[in-house]
């Protein structure tokens, strides 16, 4: 049965309708004008087909003598967990909005740990692909993984793979994640009636893990009076935008600069963000502060290794180029720290940190401390240009999660020659969240200018679109059983929330 590591453990069981675990791609697809027939029926018939691999034919189970597991399921019916769904003259900012309230939702806990829908009704014709997962099963970087295995770069490859299809896991990373498991949480009748619950977990990993932690040697303790920036209501609502960046010139920039892609992202994202906060008037003299998982184990193969770790950016006053250099040494100081500590150390330290704030926030939501103002991730990309069914890849978007300690999340994946960001966040921590896409893009051509490269103007990415009319959406109909079947058909337009800003 697959292991799960403490922070598998923990997005299980501290998951709140608030802050839901759901991670995944939005896929926009460019269907060839030859093609004959309905291109989002016939990808969907052929998706039925596929049976799910490793780790997305896993289910959760929970028993009163066993640790907390996921076990494969045999021969699932994906029926329930493949569906089409028709918006009528969409824009892009309609599916945002659609995708928005789709990823709100809490998966079911008593069959796949998934859903994935197919989507059509654009107004430019685009085919969209929206899928979710659990993130206790599978981290960015595996999603990543999933969905090269899943495209081809050949337009003429007819072959429909899936999403779910599975990505390979080595047994020794399984073995290592059980261990670990024992090692931190004790073996037998003693823990398994403590993780039963939330406060069972985080009792057991403060008690058993505080003791083998020498914080303040190894591991700075998270900030402690990080700014309210970025701050708001707690909600299950979220808004979403997207831009891109170059990056093939950012490569270019960071080598002569000695800095990094990721580097530079985040440089470029503080300025964007200190201009977003004057803009509304906010004064902070301290600077923001990021979350940035770091992967710890180049083979893992699904579940989460990762550390999560709290950094410092600019001071608001800072100049480019200072800016840069402060990231540059905070980033370097966490990579050093890191190369000290055991993968068991970093991770148990992650979980600890980052359940104070959800069970807190259980409590009193205005009682749970601000670990970070954003949590920045960059899991890698996809090269050259994809293609499914002959249909071109245009955009790969990350649908990330919004954790404990911080209402706004960054993810970055690249495509090509071009770097993808997704915004996800609580409506009322970042009002008109794509304001925050197109100051981005605008800090880095800021950025480079500061850093006196002389190179071409980066291509401009697409335009943010204004808020339109919501999308009308065909509802679900219900079977006998009460269960959404897979195809939608023609009904009274759905109503959707009208907190999901567009990009």
């Amino acid at each position: 049965m697959p292991a799960l590591s403490a922070i598998d453990l923990a997005m299980f069981l501290l998951e709140t309708p608030a802050r839901p675990f759901n991670i995944g791609p939005l896929v926009l697809l460019r269907p060839p004008e030859s093609f004959k027939g309905n291109f989002a029926d016939k990808l969907h018939a052929k998706l039925l087909k596929r049976p799910p691999g490793p780790p997305f034919n896993y289910r959760f189970k929970q028993s009163l003598t066993h640790l907390p597991s996921v076990e494969p399921m045999t021969d699932p019916d994906i029926r329930a967990h493949v569906h089409r769904l028709t918006l009528k003259n969409a824009t892009m900012d309609a599916l945002l909005k659609e995708v928005c309230a789709l990823h709100e939702t809490q998966l079911d806990r008593s069959g796949l740990l998934w859903q994935f829908y197919v989507i059509d009704g654009l107004v430019d014709g685009r085919v969209a692909l929206y899928g979710k997962a659990h993130h206790g099963i599978i981290d960015g970087r595996t999603f990543v993984k999933a969905v090269t295995l899943w495209l081809t770069h050949d337009p003429k490859d007819k072959v429909v793979r899936a999403l779910w299809d599975g990505v390979p896991r080595s047994s020794s990373a399984t073995r290592e994640r059980a261990d670990m498991v024992q090692q931190l949480l004790g073996a037998g009748s003693q823990v398994t009636g403590a993780l039963l619950s939330a406060a069972g977990l985080y009792g057991m990993l403060a008690q058993q893990g505080l003791r083998a932690l020498s914080l303040g040697k190894e591991l700075s303790l998270p900030y402690l009076k990080v700014s309210s920036a970025f701050d708001g209501a707690l909600s299950p609502k979220r808004s979403y935008a997207y831009c891109t960046l170059p990056l093939t010139e950012m490569k270019s920039l960071g080598k002569a600069r000695g800095a990094t892609v990721n580097d530079l992202l985040l440089t470029a994202l503080d300025m964007a963000m200190q201009q977003y906060l004057r803009k509304r008037g906010g004064k902070y003299k301290e600077p923001l502060v990021a979350d940035m998982p770091v992967a710890l184990a180049e083979d893992a193969k699904g579940g989460n290794q990762i550390a999560v770790l709290q950094f410092p950016l600019g001071k608001a006053g800072d100049s480019v180029a200072e800016r840069l250099a402060a990231i540059r040494a905070e980033t370097g100081r966490l990579k050093e720290q890191l190369k000290t500590l055991s993968s068991d150390t970093v991770m148990l330290y992650t979980t600890i940190v980052h359940a104070v704030p959800l069970l807190m926030e259980m409590v009193a939501a205005q009682a749970a401390p601000r670990l970070s103002n954003l949590m920045v991730s960059n899991p890698f990309g996809l090269a050259g240009q994809p293609y499914l069914m002959g249909a071109a890849v245009e955009l790969v978007l990350p649908v990330s999660v919004v954790a404990a300690g911080h209402k706004l999340n960054v993810t970055a994946v690249s495509l090509g020659e071009r770097l993808q960001l997704g915004f996800l966040a609580m409506p009322e921590a970042v009002p008109h969240i794509e304001e925050l896409a197109r100051f981005t893009e605008q800090a880095y051509v800021e950025l480079r200018a500061a850093l006196g490269e002389s190179v071409p103007a980066a291509e401009p990415a697409p335009a943010p679109q204004k808020k339109s009319a919501k999308a009308s959406v065909r509802a679900p109909r219900k079977t006998a059983a009460g269960k959404t079947p897979a195809t939608r058909k023609r009904a009274t337009p759905a109503k959707r929330s009208t907190s999901s800003a567009s990009a």
